[in-house]
């Protein structure tokens, strides 16, 4: 899919605008980075401190004070795309924003089905991560981060623990405008809770995947505008380049009888 910038979007749906302009983000990350290096080379360490003010959506007040990332070892390379299910299931493409509260509501209410439908192999998904909230979170790069943790989780090529972070993710879902987001380091804390190694959890800490992340959602963006026609909101289900009704939990039952 080229690489350029997306088509214009004449009509977003649900309240929400892609950005108009493509601003990178990776100046910042790298500022951050430098930063955690250079901690991490006086503590030996990078460490989350978790009696800080809490993080909208963070779980269990009574878990571990303190995450420790060790700064020193090899990074999980990271992966192009996040895939899971049977290659001789149905594919969908689910599109999602990590700050969209319709799509936390989505996975609430429809996550455990997908994720059944996965584990049955009836059910083969894409999940294509979105960035146009990046202007609606305090940090002013969350979308485009958590795409980015997703994509170093990814990296490690196991089904279960890629599904375990991406529900995770939602569970643990910032509040859209609210006043505070995720860290790269809180990113990491959940991927270490859902089973990663420390190499991904490395590769998270860093930003590692921020500017891989920042163009699959560049590209995500315009095949979702194809789609729809224009007409983009999050989240939205897409099966042979067309958009699924997704609001009712007979829409897989549909897709594995040829439906669309």
């Amino acid at each position: 899919m080229s690489a350029k910038s997306g088509p214009a979007i004449p009509n977003v749906r649900g309240g929400y605008k892609p950005p108009k302009s493509s601003t990178s983000v990776l100046t910042y990350v790298l500022v951050s980075l430098a930063v955690i290096v250079v901690a991490g080379l006086v503590i030996g360490g990078v460490v989350w401190n978790a009696n800080r003010t809490k993080s909208p959506g963070t779980a269990d007040p009574g878990a571990s004070t303190s995450f420790t990332v060790n700064p020193v070892g090899p990074v999980t390379p990271g992966a192009s795309e996040v895939i899971v299910g049977s290659e001789n299931a149905p594919t969908v493409e689910i599109f999602e924003d990590a700050l969209c509260p319709a799509c936390g509501m989505f996975e609430q209410s429809q996550g455990a089905t997908v994720v059944k439908a996965i584990q049955d192999g009836k059910l083969r998904v894409h999940y294509r991560m979105l960035n146009f909230l990046n202007q609606s979170s305090p940090s002013g790069d969350y979308s485009t981060r958590a795409g980015a943790a997703l994509l170093c989780v990814a990296g490690e090529k196991k089904e279960e623990l890629l599904i375990k972070f991406h529900t995770s993710l939602f569970n643990n879902q910032p509040e859209e405008g609210g006043k505070t987001d995720h860290s790269n380091l809180d990113l990491a804390r959940l991927a270490s809770e859902a089973g990663a190694t420390e190499a991904t959890q490395r590769c998270i800490a860093s930003g590692a995947q921020v500017g891989a992340a920042e163009q699959s959602a560049k590209q995500s963006l315009e095949a979702l505008s194809k789609a729809s026609d224009g007409q983009v909101s999050t989240p939205s289900v897409v099966h042979n380049g067309k958009l699924v009704p997704h609001t009712t939990p007979d829409w897989i039952t549909k897709l594995d009888n040829g439906g669309n």
